[in-house]
């Protein structure tokens, strides 16, 4: 899966972690039984995932709720409405996601603009389950890039990374959607 990222994941791992918050004050649901409380998932390729497979299915729900916050954090430095989307993705516990939010939004405050190639998403990993809550793992490259003003002055440098590894945690609301509540760098 690739995805393009508009923040560097140096900078929203290594700064901020990822987060987001939908504002509603859902409880959180509970998960199936796909593998006992703080075991990993081993996603095994069998050349089809059967749909009555709770672990495969919770991995593809991963991959594209990941998939769908890179893209709504690359589009938030054009789109208002994309930088609303990215919210309701985290909550105020990840301060990554807090960081390159407040950054986006500063963007359009400011009328700064993204200087860069965007980056992409290499790979994402289940790496365990507790009830309502799952790890993961996100792999993402980026290109060096910068938030610059309309003068051209740096805001802000993102440095290049080659499949950096961020640890996530991402919590099933009682609505269904994922958020994430945690993450850290861990190269």
């Amino acid at each position: 899966m690739r995805a393009r990222i508009g923040v560097s994941a140096a900078v929203l791992a290594a700064t901020i972690t990822v987060a987001a918050c939908s504002g509603d004050e859902d409880e959180p649901s509970s998960l199936p039984d796909a593998t006992s409380a703080g075991s990993a998932v081993t996603p095994t390729d069998t050349g089809s995932t059967s749909p009555a497979d709770p672990s495969a299915q919770l991995e593809a729900e991963i991959t594209e709720f990941f998939g769908d916050y890179i893209d709504a954090s690359n589009a938030s430095w054009t789109s208002r409405e994309a930088l609303e989307a990215r919210r309701r993705m985290f909550v105020d516990s990840c301060s990554a996601c807090l960081f390159g939010y407040d950054l986006a939004l500063r963007a359009h405050e400011e009328g700064l603009r993204f200087k860069g190639k965007l980056g992409v998403v290499e790979d994402v990993n289940i790496d365990g389950i507790e009830g309502d809550v799952v790890r993961f793992s996100g792999f993402t490259s980026t290109p060096e890039a910068q938030l610059v003003t309309t003068n051209g002055d740096v805001v802000e440098h993102f440095p290049a990374t080659d499949n950096l590894q961020v640890a996530y945690q991402a919590q099933r609301m009682a609505s269904g959607e994922w958020v994430i509540v945690q993450s850290e760098v861990l190269g």
